[in-house]
């Protein structure tokens, strides 16, 4: 009940105990009681005067009341529609909560899975390191062992041109040695000599008429026996057999005996003291 209703409902019981009084008095006492009465009635207007503008102020305080009321029903509906909208909020809140965590899972996994693929690829780079330097290194041995068997190869492609030179030039020795040795043999019987006597004497190398000079150009080892080039060929009359004084100032340092001539130079064995000495630049001379 609110506090107007209250009073209305006072009023009216104060009123109800003056009517009594006043009409008990009235009836005990009639002459004081008309005086009283119309006190009575003039309090009683008073009252009601009061009583109607309780009313009023009661029905002003009531409809004040049910606005404050509307107002607050209002206030309650929207207040019990936003935390309605914030609990859908929460909820949206709480799907994306669960949609992240699950993406922060697979996320998380795929990390995972990352971190491990990046080991394997760091491990495989490692040992694919590894299997480069070995082949580097592989490739390098067999790049030195190629370049020597290629260096090897060529020495004994030199070694084989220049026995080759050599057998050529001793079948060519050794025919014309044959044909010599058969038209001395037919010569000496046609003079009446003795061919064993010749062969079993000592045969000198064949000399030049005059001097011939020159230097050593090169000098190299052929199955072990040294060979030299000298400087001067068949233009400077040199022949087959021929055998040259290889010189250092006055010091005698060995022979070369001529195996092959070609126009400008000719190649030939070395034999003597000092071979070790004998280098390009040193003279060679017919004559000494």
């Amino acid at each position: 009940m609110s506090p107007l209703t209250k009073l209305f409902v006072v009023l009216q019981v104060i009123l109800s105990i003056a009517l009594t009084a006043a009409v008990v008095v009235y009836v005990s006492r009639e002459d004081a009681q008309l005086a009283n009465l119309k006190a009575a009635q003039t309090t009683a207007l008073a009252a009601q005067s009061e009583r109607d503008a309780a009313v009023a102020a009661m029905n002003a305080a009531t409809s004040n009341a049910n606005a404050v009321q509307e107002r607050s029903n209002a206030q309650a509906t929207q207040f019990n529609a936003n935390i309605t909208a914030a609990q859908q909020q929460l909820a949206d809140l709480n799907v994306q909560l669960a949609k992240a965590n699950t993406s922060n899972a697979t996320q998380a996994l795929q990390i995972t899975q990352l971190t491990e693929g990046l080991k394997a690829a760091t491990d495989t780079t490692a040992n694919l390191n590894t299997t480069v330097a070995q082949l580097r290194t592989s490739s390098d041995e067999a790049v030195k062992r190629a370049a020597e068997a290629s260096q090897r190869i060529n020495e004994l492609d030199n070694t084989l041109q220049v026995t080759e030179a050599e057998r050529r030039n001793l079948a060519e020795q050794l025919a014309e040695a044959t044909q010599n040795n058969q038209r001395l043999s037919r010569a000496l019987q046609d003079l009446g000599g003795n061919v064993n006597e010749v062969i079993a004497g000592r045969v000198q190398p064949r000399t030049a008429g005059v001097a011939i000079n020159g230097v050593i150009r090169e000098k190299r080892d052929i199955a072990g026996v040294p060979y030299a080039t000298i400087s001067v060929g068949s233009a400077d009359d040199v022949q087959r057999g021929m055998q040259f004084k290889v010189i250092q100032g006055d010091k005698f340092l060995g022979t070369l005996t001529v195996d092959s001539v070609e126009q400008q130079e000719a190649t030939g064995r070395l034999q003597g003291p000092a071979v070790a000495e004998i280098v390009p630049g040193v003279q060679v001379r017919t004559q000494y």
